[in-house]
């Protein structure tokens, strides 16, 4: 089933800049923000609590833009996994792995979309604000 197909993802979710919900070391990272009174999310990707890998020890996770409104969560989260999905080398080979190979920016490309875009998205936020 699509699940098992995906493999093995760490998302960690905080509401808050606490941290308690440790988003900085997840795969995927989501950061509950307060703009205004309204709930948004930052999301982070690549983090990892230092599994045993050769080479591989903790890290912290990077923020990919700008943050997002609630309802917008889901899909942005499909689009981080489906950016995996079309890049992994294997069934076999996790996300963090696909983050660690090709880096963040495909990951932020297939959520904002080019440079322009990632702008656009950027002032559309502030106009929320």
């Amino acid at each position: 089933d699509y699940l098992h197909d995906i493999g093995e993802i760490d998302l960690n979710i905080s509401g808050c800049m606490n941290a308690c919900g440790h988003h900085h070391v997840g795969h995927i990272g989501i950061l509950g923000v307060d703009k205004s009174g309204e709930e948004w999310y930052q999301i982070e990707v690549g983090g990892n609590q230092g599994e045993v890998r050769p080479g591989r020890g903790a890290s912290l996770g990077k923020v990919i833009g700008p943050s997002f409104a609630r309802a917008e969560v889901p899909d942005v989260i499909e689009k981080l996994i489906e950016c995996y999905l079309a890049r992994r080398d294997s069934d076999a080979e996790r996300f963090i792995d696909v983050v660690h190979r090709i880096g963040v920016e495909p990951f932020k490309e297939s959520v904002y979309g080019n440079a322009d875009q990632r702008a656009a998205h950027r002032r559309g936020q502030l106009a929320s604000a």
